[in-house]
């Protein structure tokens, strides 16, 4: 059977953003190597990084016309709820074109499965994890056979259908690795580096960022997060990881390791396990990067186990923090305090680890007393550190989403889609207009960066990228940075490639 998979356009909704490596939805490279070890022949359509047009929906247009002039059997969308309005539009032009199936997954589909399936009516829909559903459908159309398939939607006599849950998945060491090259990586590492995770490239002056996901699922039930039901947290082994990282370096040489997954470190003998592997691994195989990760903040952290990172060449990572204030954390069910943070953020400057994570304001639980909580742990420790702040978004699939339905914030679910991230959601018991003023001030804290101590950078034009030099105000260190600016900023706010400290260089 010969399959089209999509990539839906990064940033659509506001014009298009170009992707790197770094944040390529690893989800469709799994299904794309799942579906070619099945025997099948699979096409990739990566509508990211395409110049030349004047929107991206003329864009988006133009390529999926182009792709279909071939004929296939079956068309893959998917996507997170963000990519709403690209899948509508993307689905109404491949409707123009061919009756060919069309099959939509995603967290679009998991977090919000009857809702998606009904009002965007893909001939096919899988919930939760793709590839074996994915292999299942191509098998059975293949065949030209009925589809009860688990975790499948379909229609029967224009009635929707469901074929249940099952989330006994098969192994994670027992699977494919994902297949990027059949979406063109290759270009976008060599060509899109410097686009988007701009955090994650300090120690770099010319960086190859790749990325690997060592785990799936969430243990944790946050009231802001996604990750509600669904299969259980499993975890790859660190054999199988290392055997992923020297095929992908391999193809790519890249230089940043990104480990994407939210609990790297929870469980301490793993991740000591990983670094010891990764040290052998560099010495015996010459392998050149640095590596991030990111953590629950309950993983307990030591200062052994930090040594040992930086060692294995880590040079970042993040927490769960979202707020200091210990009545909101209660109310997202984030089985942590604020304790956890500033032990964690003591423990990377000790090391020379960069840490950082989020503060996100609007809980249901907020106020201006816990608001100001959160800005004096944010002045304290946001200034060096990787600290941001932004406020609380609810999506489908959370609890707040649910909060915000039943509490007539979100009237219309379709209008929701059309205009999601557009619309501030107040969810506190704060007066609308002095959270509004607040949500102002965090967006002009957020773009000045003014609490990160400054230096002065030294700037030139080579070709298409500005070389900036400067020396780092925390560590006295020279670091040379390169950027692909069509216009030059007042500052570039980056952080330091050597102490990996948050700084502000002014222009």
């Amino acid at each position: 059977m010969r399959i089209l998979l999509v990539v839906p356009t990064h940033g659509y909704k506001g014009g298009g953003v170009p992707l790197s490596a770094s944040d390529f939805p690893a989800g469709l490279a799994y299904i794309a190597s799942s579906l070619k070890e099945a025997g099948h022949e699979v096409t990739g359509l990566n509508l990211n990084n395409i110049k030349g047009f004047r929107t991206p929906y003329l864009m988006m247009a133009n390529n999926v016309q182009r792709a279909l002039e071939d004929d296939y059997d079956l068309i893959g969308l998917g996507g997170l709820c963000i990519d709403y309005s690209f899948i509508k539009d993307c689905m109404q032009v491949i409707r123009r074109y061919t009756d060919t199936p069309i099959v939509l997954g995603g967290r679009i589909v998991s977090q919000d499965a009857e809702f998606i399936f009904n009002n965007l009516k893909p001939d096919y829909a899988i919930q939760g994890e793709g590839e074996e559903t994915m292999v299942a459908l191509a098998d059975y159309l293949d065949k030209d056979e009925p589809c009860p398939i688990h975790n499948m939607w379909w229609w029967e006599g224009g009635i929707p259908q469901y074929g249940g849950a099952n989330y006994d998945y098969r192994e994670l060491d027992d699977r494919p690795f994902p297949d990027y090259e059949v979406f063109g990586l290759s270009r976008m590492v060599e060509n899109n580096s410097m686009d988007t995770r701009i955090l994650y490239r300090y120690p770099r002056t010319d960086p190859r960022p790749m990325i690997i996901t060592t785990a799936r699922a969430c243990p944790f039930n946050c009231s802001f997060c996604i990750h509600q039901g669904g299969p259980k947290y499993r975890a790859r082994s660190v054999e199988n990881i290392m055997a992923e990282i020297k095929e992908l370096y391999d193809l790519y040489k890249f230089n940043i390791l990104i480990v994407g997954d939210e609990l790297f470190a929870v469980n301490k003998k793993r991740m000591t396990e990983f670094c010891e592997a990764l040290i052998d691994k560099k010495k015996e195989l010459g392998w050149d990067f640095d590596w991030m990760f990111q953590t629950h903040a309950n993983s307990k952290l030591d200062l052994a186990t930090l040594k040992l990172a930086k060692e294995s060449g880590c040079y970042f990572f993040s927490y769960g923090i979202e707020s200091a204030a210990p009545a909101v954390l209660e109310s997202m069910n984030k089985k942590t305090s604020p304790k956890q943070f500033v032990e964690a953020a003591d423990l990377a400057k000790e090391v020379g680890i960069g840490f950082g994570g989020n503060l996100i304001f609007g809980d249901p639980a907020e106020t201006e007393e816990t608001i100001n909580e959160s800005l004096s742990f944010w002045a304290k420790y946001g200034g060096g550190n990787q600290i941001f702040i932004s406020n609380l978004q609810p999506y489908p699939g959370c609890k707040i989403f649910d909060f915000c339905e039943e509490n007539g914030l979100i009237p219309n679910k379709e209008e929701y889609y059309e205009h999601i991230g557009g619309i501030i959601y107040n969810m506190t018991q704060i007066p609308h207009d002095a959270f509004l003023q607040w949500m102002n001030f965090f967006g002009i804290l957020e773009r000045s960066w003014l609490t990160v101590e400054s230096t002065v950078g030294e700037v030139s034009l080579n070709g298409q990228y500005h070389k900036i030099s400067t020396v780092c105000p925390h560590c006295g260190e020279d670091n040379l940075y390169k950027e692909p600016w069509e216009v030059k900023p007042t500052f570039l706010g980056t952080g330091c490639q050597h102490c990996n400290r948050r700084i502000k260089v002014m222009l």
